[in-house]
């Protein structure tokens, strides 16, 4: 790292540390809106009526290719009962049993408070709307021996049946 900040210290700003590892969190700002999902939804013609099903496909389509990739890489997938689960100590513990010191150790999902958007009926203007609120979210993390997570398409896949997908680098 030393010898990069050196070749390009002309062109670095700043520098971030830490003792063990720096976590980021970031968002598709625009889809985590209420206008933002409606003008995304507008855009596909997706009819709010459809809404739950055209979600809930898009949800099953990212957590196959998850779980494929976990297949392909030849690593353990397993649904967590409760989110209140240490993730990194039991991929260090499944690492350690597995004798894993390189590579992916396991693909792991659980079912996590989110705030995400739902379709519900209006009953004063008598029409369906884009509302975001309290919901469960699938969460899926593919870990790594760094411990860092690292999934096979984003760091942390957040998914209730919509594309709100949240990165945890």
């Amino acid at each position: 790292m030393n010898k990069l900040m050196e070749l390009y210290r002309d062109r670095i700003v700043g520098a971030i540390s830490g003792l063990d590892r720096i976590r980021f969190r970031g968002t598709l700002r625009w889809l985590a809106s209420e206008r933002g999902m409606g003008t995304f939804m507008n855009q596909a013609r997706i009819l709010l009526k459809d809404f739950s099903g055209w979600v809930n496909g898009l949800t099953a389509q990212v957590r196959d290719s998850c779980e494929s990739r976990a297949k392909d890489l030849g690593i353990e997938v397993r649904y967590l009962m409760s989110s209140g689960v240490d993730k990194e100590k039991l991929a260090r513990q499944i690492a350690a049993d597995k004798r894993i010191t390189e590579g992916s150790i396991c693909l792991l999902s659980v079912v996590e408070p989110c705030i995400a958007p739902m379709v519900k009926g209006n009953k004063a203007s008598k029409k369906l709307e884009l509302v975001m609120a309290p919901r469960k979210c699938v969460f899926v993390y593919h870990l790594n021996p760094a411990n860092k997570a690292k999934p096979c398409c984003r760091n942390r896949i957040e998914m209730v049946g919509f594309p709100r997908y949240s990165a945890v680098y």
